[in-house]
């Protein structure tokens, strides 16, 4: 096994002399706040869910709106087909009540339209009509994507019960992306975790298949995390995690994977590389995005810096696990020597 050690400025990095050691008072501009960032709506909140009455009647309104009131969802209405797409713009629906009889776009050809969008398709919409809609009629309602009728006047428990069907499985299609989304996700800072970084890396070597580039997989250890911990407590070094994978999060390309990999340890997927020098030109933008202080409410600041270990993969013959391990491998390298910004893995020339 041979390494590439970084021991020279890469075109924007910081030079290895002036890395501050883990104990180090490091000076700069840069500060972060210690708080928690505000966190992502995360998929599934059952009290979010609304419900959409599209009626040309005002006074057809007003009575879904009081009927529908002791099921305790959002409200929203509109007067027109019209209005309706333009409220499906601004917000998320868990159920549409569309009248059917309204003048200029009628509710068939509102339905039309929402069908047609990719964000609003999966809304079930339930036809509200007079009661002597013929077959003909409901058929063409279940054509252009109704999934129930419910006839004028409307009965309060056949509507509460049939409008309550369709916002329970709202609620359950959400806690199931919300599970999926906790299953692939780290819970503290809200990154891809260990498992979605191996899907994403097995999904970038089978790429690599169709484009002859470079994949670079980069292992971030944190120095000097375990003194936080230990001096400052488990709240505070949470606040400092969450703190350095946003800066983290700042210095990577769009198109790059970062994942919590565990405790104090980052992962970065880079795909489309054109050489060794880009992976390690993003090697030092996380080094130094690291090594800047973190600033705490108490005035006091925490400084770490972070050893780094390259794996690159021109092929899709590798295997993710192999990337990963020889990343970490870097990195280890990379903390025993303590004075280089990263090391790279050089595999032998006959492997």
């Amino acid at each position: 096994m041979a390494l590439k050690i970084g021991v020279q400025q890469i075109s924007g990095g910081r030079s290895s002399p002036s890395a501050p050691r883990p104990n180090a008072v490091a000076h700069g501009e840069g500060h972060v706040r210690s708080e928690p960032h505000r966190r992502r709506t995360t998929p599934a909140d059952p009290d979010v869910a609304k419900i959409l009455i599209v009626d040309d009647r005002l006074e057809d309104l007003s009575a879904l709106e009081a009927l529908l009131a002791p099921l305790g969802h959002g409200l929203v209405k509109a007067q027109s087909g019209e209005e309706a797409l333009g409220q499906l713009l601004r917000d998320e629906f868990a159920l549409i009540l569309l009248d059917v009889q309204m003048p200029g776009m009628d509710g068939y050809e509102t339905a039309a339209h929402i069908k047609q969008r990719a964000k609003t398709c999966h809304i079930p919409i339930i036809f509200v009509t007079a009661s002597d809609e013929d077959s003909q009629q409901a058929l063409r309602g279940y054509t252009v994507g109704a999934v129930d009728y419910i006839f004028k006047p409307c009965h309060p428990t056949i509507l509460r019960s049939k409008v309550s069907v369709f916002l329970d499985l709202h609620r359950l299609r959400r806690e199931a992306e919300e599970l999926a989304y906790r299953a692939l996700h780290d819970a503290l800072t809200e990154l891809p975790n260990r498992a979605l970084l191996g899907d994403r890396l097995e999904l970038a070597l089978a790429r690599l298949r169709r484009r002859r580039t470079r994949l670079a997989v980069i292992f971030i250890d944190l120095d000097g995390f375990k003194q936080v911990n230990d001096r400052c407590g488990h709240e505070i070094g949470d606040r400092v995690l969450m703190a350095v994978a946003e800066r983290l999060r700042g210095v990577v390309r769009p198109s790059d994977t970062l994942a919590r990999f565990g405790g104090d340890e980052f992962t970065v997927l880079s795909e489309d590389l054109a050489d060794e020098r880009a992976a390690t030109e993003i090697a030092d933008r996380l080094a130094r995005a690291v090594g800047e202080p973190v600033q705490l409410d108490n005035g006091s600041a925490v400084h770490l810096r972070a050893s780094i270990g390259i794996a690159l993969a021109i092929g899709p013959d590798a295997r993710p696990e192999t990337l990963i391990r020889e990343a970490d491998v870097a990195m280890y390298r990379a903390k025993r020597l303590g004075d280089v910004p990263w090391v790279v893995y050089e595999r032998p020339a006959n492997s």
